[in-house]
């Protein structure tokens, strides 16, 4: 047979004990098997142990000097972990597989720290009064009980509460009212609620609140039901302006502020009478909205 075709042959030969061997790895091993070239060569060794002396194929047989092939001791360990097999493979699957499992794990423990450690984050329905800073145009469960708190103070008139989302609104009245409680608190007058205003609102007695003309109708009880403040001395200057003044030496005084009389009372009557207004003689908000409005 021509060289050729015999080096054809046995590299077919070859590829064939591989995969033989490579399909029954640990059965070669226990047997410590051994191969000769008389089986590729008809017992020719010398014709091919020049061309293939102490040479590797695939990294699998080594040919010995005297013809034989084995399989590599390393490779063969090697591939016993390979052929293990699928099983190393699968192994090495597991491993990924188990890492993502961690990784699913890490992340369910960074949700449970989440949910352990972190707060969740507010908005506008549950913010507590002194969770944050307010200005003008902030809304929420916390400007709700900052405009309570002004009405209680006298600071702001329920009527001038805007709604959105149904809380209180900060707006223009709001930052109005904080502006005069700052000056009545002797408190920088920003207009903006922060930590030091809630807290001195909070603890406010309502006896220093300046009240300004507009915040409550004013009227006339009887003589036991005193009524009086700033906006009540307020009241008799644009009275006075209106050409409605009450007469001087029937007002009375508590302190340094006019108590509203029936004197007073009388003089609202006679500007509501002749401004089309209903004659009640209490100073509500439209009589005192009328009342500016001719003082300008």
């Amino acid at each position: 047979m021509k060289k050729s075709s015999k080096k054809i042959i046995k590299s077919v030969l070859l590829s064939a004990i591989v995969s033989l061997f490579h399909a029954n790895a640990e059965a070669v091993e226990a047997q410590g098997l051994s191969l000769s070239l008389d089986d590729l060569n008809n017992g020719n060794k010398k014709d091919e142990m020049s061309p293939l002396n102490n040479k590797i194929y695939y990294n699998v047989l080594k040919l010995k000097k005297n013809g034989d092939l084995t399989l590599i001791a390393g490779h063969r360990s090697h591939y016993s972990h390979r052929s293990s097999g699928g099983g190393g493979h699968y192994s090495h699957s597991s491993h990924r597989s188990s890492s993502y499992g961690g990784s699913y794990s890490s992340g369910s423990s960074n949700s449970g720290s989440s949910t352990s450690y972190s707060t969740p984050k507010k908005t506008y329905a549950t913010y507590s009064l002194g969770d944050r800073i307010l200005t003008s145009g902030s809304y929420g469960a916390d400007v709700t009980k900052l405009t309570d708190l002004l009405v209680l103070a006298k600071y702001l008139r329920k009527n001038w509460i805007t709604q959105k989302s149904n809380y209180s609104q900060f707006n223009n009245h709001v930052v109005s009212a904080i502006k005069r409680f700052q000056k009545d608190a002797g408190l920088k007058q920003t207009g903006v609620v922060d930590a030091t205003t809630i807290s001195h609102l909070q603890a406010w007695d309502t006896n220093k609140t300046t009240i300004v003309l507009g915040i409550r109708d004013l009227q006339y009880i009887d003589s036991t039901s005193i009524v009086s403040g700033n906006d009540v001395s307020e009241l008799v200057v644009l009275l006075k302006k209106a050409g409605y003044a009450p007469d001087p030496s029937k007002l009375q005084y508590s302190g340094q502020q006019v108590i509203f009389t029936e004197d007073i009372a009388m003089a609202i009557k006679m500007f509501q009478a002749y401004n089309s207004l209903s004659v009640t003689g209490i100073a509500d908000e439209k009589t005192i909205q009328k009342l500016r409005s001719k003082i300008k």
